[in-house]
């Protein structure tokens, strides 16, 4: 029965991610890039976003640590600023459709919820992972939605600035992945507000 729980929670989040794929991709694909409708991630076929290596971990790791961490990614939704007709603008729009699409998750298995009362427990979990989701996704690093806001920013301020991090970033991936655990380890009590929060808003609590 735990396996079968262990299953649920990477599926459960495989979806939310998909949904998220799809989010974005529409927003790249809007503000003029084709990228994504190249790389079929405008579709619902749930295949098209599978990542060999990250959706692997994503379905192994609530296995073997008995449902207590859960780390994977899917396809990565890679779009050329070059297309938008205004890189800032719609850089950020690309970095909130992200989170954005979280709390559509999270609203959305709310008002499920209300029709189908049997699965309230799965919607539940659903929702409050979408939120815990948003949470992780603030981070000001590469591969984050944080991390495509931060980097506008940067670029406003200080172009040297934005330059010296992304070079930091792409010559450091290692010390990158050691800081996001870090971070993790360091923040979760904060991630897990923001989650609270998210779901007080959208009406779960």
């Amino acid at each position: 029965m735990n396996f079968l729980l262990y299953l649920l929670i990477a599926l459960l989040m495989f979806i939310i991610l998909v949904l998220r794929n799809i989010f974005k991709a529409y927003v790249v694909y809007m503000l003029g890039d084709p990228t994504p409708k190249y790389r079929g991630l405008l579709s619902g076929n749930p295949i098209n976003h599978v990542d060999p290596i990250g959706t692997l971990f994503l379905f192994l790791t609530p296995v073997f640590s008995a449902g207590s961490f859960i780390f994977g990614w899917t396809k990565v939704v890679d779009y050329d600023p070059s297309y938008f007709k205004n890189r800032d603008f719609g850089e950020f729009l690309v970095g909130f459709s992200g989170l954005g699409s979280f709390f559509v998750v999270i609203f959305l298995a709310k008002i499920i919820s209300f029709y189908f009362t049997n699965l309230s427990y799965v919607l539940t979990f659903l929702a409050y992972m979408s939120a815990f989701l948003f949470a992780i996704n603030l981070l000001p690093l590469k591969g984050f939605d944080g991390g495509i806001i931060l980097g506008v920013i940067l670029r406003r301020i200080n172009r040297s600035l934005f330059y010296k991090w992304e070079d930091f970033q792409y010559r450091n991936q290692l010390i990158i992945l050691f800081l996001f655990f870090l971070t993790m380890f360091l923040l979760f009590p904060f991630f897990k507000l923001i989650a609270y929060y998210l779901m007080m808003l959208a009406g779960w609590r």
